[in-house]
């Protein structure tokens, strides 16, 4: 995508600790959610809307279920911690079952869907690393992404937090 991310993990945040990146890695399914929740339109509605656009390929299995953002969470969780993950032991859920219900209880706690991939530190020192649809209060910047955009959030030591957003 256009989010300069990669650079700033290795410039600005080169000194700083990381206790979480999380983010919108999919433009993809950032559109197909939006869609969803803003028009109530099926999932294999917005989905056949997304190939029409070019946002999804022909076989839109690495978008949808994930593994295109289990990838970049990988490659981020490298960056930012300095430990290889293998993108196949990163637990991953897609928005393939994600229906109309679910974006009307999302409403009712004030939040929306998003696909997000996450890795943070735990208070043990591990590292955690998933991708999954979670439920983000609409008072989180991650829950202003419209359409095929993508954002990721930083949170470190001394920066605080960090927000990076692109196409």
């Amino acid at each position: 995508g256009g989010i300069p991310i990669i650079h700033a993990m290795q410039s600005e945040f080169y000194a700083d600790d990381l206790t979480r990146v999380m983010g919108i890695m999919n433009g993809t399914t950032n559109f197909m959610l939006c869609k969803m929740e803003d028009e109530g339109a099926s999932y294999n509605t917005v989905l056949k809307e997304a190939q029409d656009l070019g946002f999804a390929e022909a076989d839109p299995t690495a978008d949808v279920e994930g593994f295109d953002v289990q990838a970049k969470i990988s490659i981020l969780a490298k960056l930012c911690y300095g430990k290889t993950v293998d993108p196949s032991t990163v637990p991953t859920k897609g928005i393939s079952s994600i229906t109309d219900i679910d974006f009307e209880y999302a409403k009712i706690m004030k939040s929306t869907i998003k696909l997000l991939g996450c890795a943070q530190t735990n208070p043990d020192g591990s590292l955690a690393v998933f991708v999954s649809p979670m439920m983000v209060p609409l008072t989180s910047t991650l829950a202003s992404a419209k359409g095929p955009g993508n954002m990721v959030a930083v949170s470190s030591e001394n920066m605080g937090a960090s927000t990076f957003a692109g196409p």
